[in-house]
C-alpha cells in the first residue's frame, strides 16, 4: 500500500506540474485559426533528455537510493493523435548497503503515443505506454564487515512494461521542450521491480 501511496503523490505532481507548463503555453502563445497551417504526416521527432529514477517496490527501494537518468527519445507521429517511440535509457542508483557498487539499468523499449491535441495549441500532452529489454547490472564487491566474502557480479535482463504520461511543450517549429513520467514493471525470477522514471530535455522535429 504504501508503494502505490509514493506513487500516487509522484504522479500527480507530475500532472500539476504538466498541466501547468502546457496552460503557460496556450495563455503565452495563442494561435488563431487563421494562422494554424496544416501539417503533414509522419513527424520524426529525436530527444536527448536527463532526469531521476525513484525505487518504488520494497526490496528494490531497501536496495538503492533514487538515481540519475540519461536518455533518447526516437518518435514518429504517424497523424494528430497517434504516435510511436523507441527510447533508451541508461539509470544509475547508489547502493544504500555499505561498500557496494552502483546500481545500473539500460532500458531499450518501444510502444504507441496517444496525443491529446487542440487546434488552438501547439504544445501537447500525451500518453504512452510500451515494453522492452531491462538490462540490470551490479558489480561485485568485497563485504566491508567480513573481507573474505566477496559478493558476486549481477547481470540479467528481463522484459518489462511501462506507462505514463508526457509534454511536448512548443518553442519553434523544429525545437520543443520534452517532459514525461513513466511507471516501469521489469519481470524477475522471483516477481518484479518497480520503479518511476521522470525525464525532461529538448525534442528536435523533422517535419
Amino acid at each position: 500500500m504504501k508503494t502505490f501511496k509514493h506513487l500516487g503523490h509522484y504522479l500527480v505532481i507530475c500532472l500539476i506540474a504538466i498541466s501547468g507548463l502546457t496552460y503557460s503555453q496556450v495563455k503565452n502563445t495563442p494561435v488563431s485559426n487563421s494562422k494554424v497551417k496544416k501539417q503533414n504526416f509522419p513527424q520524426f521527432s529525436i530527444a536527448p533528455s536527463g532526469g531521476a529514477i525513484f525505487p518504488l517496490t520494497r526490496d528494490f527501494r531497501s536496495d538503492f537510493k533514487p538515481g540519475g537518468i540519461v536518455g533518447l527519445d526516437l518518435g514518429v507521429k504517424i497523424n494528430k493523435e497517434v504516435g510511436l517511440y523507441g527510447k533508451f535509457n541508461y539509470m544509475f542508483m547508489s547502493s544504500k548497503k555499505t561498500g557496494a557498487p552502483i546500481g545500473q539499468y539500460m532500458e531499450f523499449s518501444a510502444g504507441p503515443r496517444y496525443f491529446f491535441t487542440h487546434p488552438k495549441l501547439k504544445s501537447q500532452v500525451y500518453f504512452e505506454g510500451g515494453a522492452g529489454a531491462y538490462y540490470f547490472k551490479q558489480n561485485s564487491y568485497v563485504d566491508p564487515i567480513d573481507n573474505t566474502i566477496t559478493v558476486s557480479q549481477v547481470s540479467q535482463t528481463n522484459a518489462g512494461i511501462n506507462g505514463g504520461i508526457g509534454a511536448s511543450l512548443y518553442l519553434s517549429d523544429v525545437v520543443g521542450i520534452l517532459a514525461k513520467a513513466k511507471y516501469h514493471n521489469v519481470f524477475t525470477r522471483t516477481g518484479s521491480v518497480g520503479f518511476m522514471t521522470m525525464n525532461a530535455g529538448l525534442e528536435f522535429t523533422i517535419k
